[in-house]
């Protein structure tokens, strides 16, 4: 079991986004999602990097993860049965009629004081390869999607669990493509 120590960063000291000190159980779904969405792009923009914009087959693939990992009792990059988060983002569409993609997803859960938006971002700052991925600067999409419970206990109603997927794609894909479109994985 990780034992995490929440550290505020200057940024989200600092922040402007709605419900970042609301815990899970008084958000709606949305309210979390877009308050998370908030303080990525707040860490991202703060840094120089520009912020993310939603698309909804990255939400998809996060939703799919997030309501799997609940309610499986498992928390990881990949599905117990071998489901990785590129297959996911395959399975959606995302990648499809694209030359060149570059995807990576970050994990989160927390229950009580640790499920404000706030407390998962500091989470994710705080672990070099989370915070990696958030800071991307060849990032220009996100999916993120919250899902009531916890991978250890799927009744919890102070847990939230959330996915987060991040995504770029560029060229279309023609006729004359050469090979296999090209992409990074980074968890």
């Amino acid at each position: 079991m990780a034992v995490w120590t929440l550290v505020s960063t200057s940024a989200a000291a600092a922040s402007s986004c709605p419900n970042e000190s609301t815990q899970a159980p008084l958000l709606s779904q949305e309210g979390i999602e877009g308050s998370l969405t908030c303080l990525i792009n707040e860490e991202r923009t703060s840094r120089g990097r520009r912020p993310v914009h939603p698309n909804t087959s990255l939400r998809q693939a996060a939703l799919r993860h997030s309501n799997d990992m609940v309610s499986s009792g498992f928390f990881a990059h990949t599905t117990p049965s071998g489901v990785s988060f590129i297959d996911r983002i395959q399975a959606t569409g995302y990648t499809r009629g694209i030359r060149s993609w570059f995807v990576g997803e970050n994990i989160v859960w927390g229950f009580g004081p640790q499920s404000t938006p706030g407390a998962l971002v500091t989470l994710w700052m705080n672990s070099p390869p989370h915070r990696e991925n958030l800071l991307c600067g060849r990032f220009r999409e996100i999916g993120i999607a919250a899902v009531r419970g916890t991978p250890q206990t799927i009744s919890n109603p102070l847990g939230i669990t959330v996915s987060s997927e991040y995504g770029h794609r560029s060229g279309k894909s023609g006729k004359k493509a050469q090979g296999p479109a090209r992409h990074t994985a980074r968890s």
